[in-house]
């Protein structure tokens, strides 16, 4: 089979170019192969028997153009004859192996036994990988050559994967250092923001606490008040979320207290501000002793009933019961009625920055719920949730009777068998 017209140099290697950078990701690369001949008959021989192996052959007429073709791009291997006018084989191979680029490029020399046997080891000298005796034997020239193009494309994907790697490693430290510069700016900007709320607070407290203030002063003074202490919980939820990210977790101060006494005071707040509604407590015992952090659970449980309260119908009840399970654990259920919570928010409930809107209209951070869990799991313990159209919503909370327990505690709350639901 004739193969056909061969590639001048520059152009293959421009077209070359422009194919590895147009081509489809998932098209199969093909190497290149140099070909050194001064004779075009051997060329035009090397060329017939190598096309089977689909692969790009380069052909050129001596050692100079060689050196030029190896500047302009990479290939798998170079076959090249030993005698030729100007630079020979062993001069040429010599220069190559003198680059930095192609020191490790596999040359093979193509000589005659009967005139050129005495450059065989200065071949090996000047870095021939092997010698291939005229007349070449077809089969065994395609299989030495298909070794060498098999090496370097398995070569050239893992480079290629390496840079992948590298450039997914650059992208991810810089995403990483970017989140962590973002949570630092929120913690420095809540704690400055602490201190002229503070003031704002206290003189519009000290201004609600004359006598003679006139009806319309009051009732700007109690708005100021309601918005800064709506501001101050949102600067503490941005405070406890730079600590979950940043801090290896929220800190959690452990003291002894009643389980029970804590669900009815924070019941007690939410009945003040809500009441509208009804807050129901149930406790299948009448204490409920432990080691917790008490601030911190109750801020999970306001959390818990608020929500409760906001998505569910006026008219319904919102329960919380508590229960004991085992020796070493303890549960708390939230429940309300109403429409259940759609699976692609249940999805993603507990992480942060999950914005929300609250039946009043006004815009949520998103980091409740994800606080809330993070206090949870700083006792040791977990919090899922149930929502059906038929049962309502319940949140289960399980902690370990004494909060940063020992192992088995941690697994007595994440392999706890499922409470009794308030709905069941």
């Amino acid at each position: 089979m004739h193969p056909g017209p061969r590639i001048p140099l520059l152009s293959a290697v421009s077209d070359a170019l422009a194919a590895r950078t147009s081509s489809p990701p998932n098209e199969v690369r093909r190497a290149r192969v140099l070909l050194v001949d001064d004779v075009p008959a051997n060329l035009l021989a090397l060329e017939g028997i190598l096309e089977p192996l689909g692969q790009q052959l380069v052909s050129v007429r001596s050692g100079d153009e060689a050196l030029k073709a190896l500047l302009l791009d990479e290939y798998a291997c170079v076959l090249m004859d030993v005698q030729m006018p100007g630079l020979d084989g062993l001069e040429t191979a010599k220069l190559v192996r003198s680059r930095e680029r192609t020191k490790h490029l596999p040359i093979l020399f193509i000589t005659a036994l009967s005139r050129e046997t005495a450059y065989i080891t200065r071949g090996y000298e000047t870095g021939a990988v092997d010698f291939l005796l005229k007349p070449v034997d077809p089969d065994i020239l395609r299989a030495k050559v298909s070794v060498f193009v098999e090496l370097y494309l398995r070569g050239e994907q893992l480079r290629q994967q390496a840079l992948e790697l590298a450039e997914r490693r650059r992208v991810e430290d810089e995403l990483l250092r970017a989140a962590e510069l973002e949570q630092q700016l929120v913690g420095i900007v809540g704690h400055d923001i602490r201190s002229p709320l503070a003031a704002i607070l206290t003189t519009a407290s000290l201004q609600l606490a004359r006598e003679a203030l006139p009806e319309g002063q009051r009732k700007a003074f109690e708005r100021v008040v309601r918005g800064g202490e709506r501001i101050q919980r949102i600067v503490d939820q941005l405070l406890d979320f730079t600590r979950a990210r940043l801090g290896g977790g929220i800190p959690v101060v452990p003291r002894p207290g009643d389980l029970n006494e804590l669900c009815c005071k924070v019941a007690d707040e939410l009945r003040a501000a809500r009441p509208d509604r009804a807050i129901v407590c149930e406790f299948t015992r009448d204490s409920l002793p432990g080691t917790w952090d008490l601030d911190r659970l109750a801020q999970v449980l306001a959390n818990l009933l608020d929500n409760a309260l906001k998505y569910s119908p006026g008219d319904s009840q919102v329960r919380i019961r508590t229960s004991e399970q085992g020796e070493h654990t303890v549960h708390v259920e939230v429940h309300n009625g109403g429409a259940p919570i759609p699976p692609h928010v249940r999805s993603t409930l507990f992480q942060p920055l999950r914005r929300g809107v609250d039946t009043d209209g006004r815009e949520s951070l998103g980091l409740g719920l994800y606080i809330a869990h993070s206090i949870v799991e700083a006792h040791g313990g977990t919090l899922r949730v149930e929502s059906t159209l038929e049962a309502g919503t319940t949140f289960f909370l399980c902690l370990p009777r004494q909060a940063l327990g020992d192992a088995r505690r941690l697994s007595a709350c994440a392999e706890a068998a499922r409470p009794e639901s308030l709905t069941a």
